[in-house]
């Protein structure tokens, strides 16, 4: 298989994890049947993702399947087999009831001693951390996940209901968010909550939102919408909302850049990037009264940012803002870095000359 010809290659993949709830306390019986009917959904849900994009797993109770296409291709089949699950349980005097997780990240596509197909990676482990989650017949999501999907398309939105943070048993932190055909009613209230922040605020031209996102994106990534959304509630006026905006670029360069683009597409008169660059930001101070030195948090940003992306910036402030010692603080953020020798370059890199 070609997935296979690199062992040393590293995949960003959707993977969708699945777990049949109370089968090990099944007979075996049981177990057979529902395993039966389990295979006959899957292979139904895949039958439009042609086998080079994916990857199935067996885990037993299970199973797990890493989707090499576009990010969003796990969405369609997991929605499919949620519905199969749902119409079993309804129709089955013996209901098959699964829970289902999907995590977007990295994984390492190897063959098993016996020539079949494997996944190793921190990717496949978050995928079935948030699967744990996951109440019967419901689909949960990452929040790597939802970040990239829910950008790529206006119609994906109202199908995420944000859940809440839960924690596995290594006390990792995973903010997660439910999937659900947009059509099927209202929300929860906490999820009612989180699709009315989403909504852009009355002062600003939606179109506009979506020019800044785009000249943003290069720099944030996917949650450039989220950080627009957020910084647009506190001005009233699109020249403010470009100035803070700003702020977000490492260098004056950048800045200036970001800036002159604003003024070309909005015809704004805003500060020069120069004058935004001496504001240094205000030292992150978590519950435990800790201090974290700017310049330090900035180098931490820039070396977290070559293993995983701009998501960096957001990781490490939220880190600095509720842990309590400088060793809680790499600890949690090698958490993020799959490879056990980035995480060894990430630390070394990190502390050299602090």
């Amino acid at each position: 298989m070609d997935n296979f010809s690199n062992p040393d290659r590293t995949w960003m993949c959707s993977i969708l994890f699945l777990d049949i709830v109370n089968y090990s306390s099944q007979s075996v019986q049981l177990q057979m049947e529902w395993k039966s009917r389990f295979n006959r959904y899957l292979e139904a849900a895949l039958s439009d993702v042609p086998e080079p994009e994916r990857v199935i797993l067996d885990t037993g109770d299970g199973a797990a399947i890493c989707f090499l296409g576009g990010p969003d291709t796990a969405m369609a089949p997991a929605l499919k087999l949620r519905s199969s699950f749902i119409e079993d349980e309804r129709a089955q005097p013996s209901a098959l009831l699964v829970r289902m997780g999907i995590n977007l990240g990295p994984v390492k596509l190897v063959q098993d001693i016996n020539g079949r197909p494997n996944a190793l990676g921190d990717g496949i482990n978050a995928g079935q951390r948030v699967m744990s989650f996951a109440a019967d017949n419901q689909i949960l999501v990452s929040r790597s996940f939802y970040e990239v999907v829910s950008c790529l398309s206006a119609s994906y939105g109202p199908m995420f209901h944000f859940v809440g943070a839960r924690k596995d048993k290594h006390a990792r932190e995973h903010l997660v968010y439910q999937l659900a055909p947009a059509a099927e009613g209202a929300p929860p209230p906490n999820a009612s909550a989180m699709a009315a922040s989403t909504t852009p605020p009355a002062q600003f031209d939606a179109a506009a939102l979506d020019r800044l996102e785009a000249l943003l994106v290069p720099v944030l990534g996917p949650i450039a919408r989220h950080v627009i959304q957020d910084i647009s509630r506190k001005h009233a006026n699109l020249a403010d909302l470009c100035s803070e905006l700003a702020t977000n670029f490492a260098g004056n360069q950048e800045r200036t850049k970001f800036l002159e683009q604003c003024r070309q597409q909005f015809g704004l008169i805003v500060p020069p990037a120069s004058s935004l660059a001496t504001k240094a930001p205000p030292p992150a101070e978590p519950a435990s009264g800790v201090v974290w030195e700017p310049a330090m948090l900035e180098k931490t940003k820039r070396e977290l940012a070559v293993y995983i992306g701009p998501m960096a910036k957001f990781i490490v402030d939220s880190t600095a803002s509720e842990v309590h010692t400088v060793k809680d603080f790499y600890d949690a953020l090698c958490r993020e870095i799959p490879s056990n020798r980035d995480r060894e370059l990430f630390l070394s890199r990190c502390k050299a000359g602090i």
